[in-house]
């Protein structure tokens, strides 16, 4: 059974490698541009080292995305029955900020907005993978970007580090761009 979920897992990853190298979003037979971040999601969390979850955090991977319902039903889809690294993936809207505090990665939907700077500031410092839409501003780990009709991602490494997490080499392979510590 174990085996499975790893074949699922890298049939996942390379579909999502695939479609972000060689698929344009806009095509009628590509896969929807939410359906290749949800997947890009599910795969960022095999790729990042948190440290030990604090007393009173869940055991499970908490997969957030606020006011995002069509996308959160997507990730929903897209985690169900999943394991990484013995924790089980869960993806949740949650109700308000306080909430947000309990998040292992939270995608705050476009990174320019009040909202997102909300989000990212409740976060901060809390070892929580931030992912957001557009460029990387203060706070947010991963950006998705639009590069020729294709999504891809930034990665800002110092970032990554304020808080509390490593990225594999694996991961920032795959990212168009890397900001350096």
């Amino acid at each position: 059974m174990a085996l499975l979920g790893r074949s699922r897992g890298a049939v996942l990853w390379l579909i999502a490698g695939t479609l972000a190298v060689c698929a344009p979003v806009a095509s009628a037979q590509a896969p929807s541009e939410t359906d290749v971040k949800a997947v890009f999601l599910y795969n960022f969390a095999k790729y990042v080292d948190w440290p030990s979850a604090p007393p009173g955090r869940s055991t499970s991977i908490r997969m957030c995305v606020p006011a995002n319902t069509p996308f959160l039903a997507t990730l929903q889809t897209a985690v169900r029955d999943e394991v990484i690294h013995g924790r089980p993936l869960s993806a949740v809207g949650p109700a308000g900020l306080d909430e947000a505090k309990e998040c292992d990665i939270i995608y705050v939907g476009d990174s320019a907005t009040p909202d997102a700077a909300a989000w990212l500031s409740v976060v901060r410092g809390r070892h929580t993978l931030t992912v957001g839409d557009g460029k990387l501003v203060d706070g947010l780990v991963i950006a998705f970007v639009r590069d020729q009709n294709r999504v891809r991602f930034d990665i800002d490494r110092r970032a990554a580090a304020k808080q509390g997490l490593a990225i594999s080499s694996r991961l920032l392979g795959l990212a168009r761009r890397v900001s350096e510590p």
